[in-house]
């Protein structure tokens, strides 16, 4: 198989050219296999666990009919280059909730693709946990076509040695009253590299529609790098829209306080970094989706 180049993560609106965030370009084969999965109302939630051979294609199909809830657990663990591609249909006053905890084998590259259409009334509950020893390129785009459809993201990321993370997410607001928020927080050790893009555009017509994406950002060394780009595109008027971006370090009186309790830079920096994680652990009421969390964190942090 010849090598090819792949390019994921496109930017809506474009910006300056030089700052190389518009899209990522990874090196892929496009000769693998492919597999679809269908998911449809349940009494109870839907574990799934997203593998396959080298560069093979997964298609998850998730359905919620009028007034159906849906829960789906995802985790993702394999030695290969893999691009998973979910597509989800929320229906009119129904419920999705899904839940992804993606780690990656060292030296390969996961694709991470959602694509949602969320009907009036309907809502989208989307955590995502990302422990890759690899590169993960995350893409979500969800469009919030019905009066008062809504959408929650909660992302939680560790992103160490040479690894690269890198995340678009995209929120389309046409119906009037829709709502969306985005919350990603994260660490940055060593060498590693995370770009967020995260774009909210309120169209015409999505008249009262409000919109909100915040990310905090712990860089632990000086040779972390650290892209963050929110973007506010607007067609309405009447509309509410924010973004904000914290971004820190480790600083002496944090480490004197864990040192004058016994506690080490490279053990508090571990500390440090997995509170985010944690984090959505603690939004999780499955037992099975929380140990994924805490055994992911235990093998990237050995």
């Amino acid at each position: 198989m010849s090598e090819m180049k792949r390019t994921v993560n496109a930017l809506p609106s474009k910006t300056w050219y030089w700052l190389k965030m518009n899209d990522a370009v990874l090196p892929w084969e496009e000769e693998g296999g492919s597999e679809t999965i269908q998911v449809g109302s349940k009494n109870a939630p839907v574990f799934l666990q997203v593998s396959g051979g080298n560069y093979e294609k997964k298609q998850i199909e998730i359905s919620a009919k009028e007034k159906e809830e849906v829960e789906v657990y995802m985790q993702y663990a394999d030695f290969f280059h893999i691009e998973a591609l979910t597509k989800i249909h929320v229906g009119k006053g129904s419920r999705v909730k899904l839940v992804q905890v993606m780690k990656t084998g060292k030296e390969t590259s996961l694709i991470n693709r959602i694509e949602t259409k969320v009907e009036e009334k309907g809502s989208l509950e989307l955590y995502q946990v990302m422990l890759g020893q690899g590169n993960i390129y995350g893409e979500t785009l969800t469009d919030l076509v019905g009066k008062e459809a809504s959408f929650d993201a909660d992302l939680g990321y560790l992103v160490q040695d040479e690894e690269l993370l890198d995340i678009n997410m995209v929120v389309n607001h046409f119906g009037e009253e829709t709502r969306s928020r985005i919350k990603a927080d994260g660490a940055l050790k060593d060498k590693a590299k995370k770009v967020f893009r995260g774009t909210i555009d309120f169209k015409k017509g999505s008249v009262g529609a409000e919109g909100e994406e915040t990310e905090t950002v712990l860089m632990l060394g000086d040779d972390v790098q650290n892209q963050t780009i929110p973007v506010i595109l607007c067609s309405e008027e009447t509309v509410a829209g924010s973004h904000g971006a914290t971004i820190g370090e480790l600083d002496e009186d944090t480490l004197f306080y864990f040192e004058s309790r016994g506690i080490g830079k490279k053990e508090a920096e571990d500390i440090m970094a997995r509170a985010a994680i944690d984090r959505i652990g603690r939004l999780l009421s499955e037992e099975k989706a929380q140990e994924w969390i805490q055994n992911g964190l235990k093998e990237v942090l050995s």
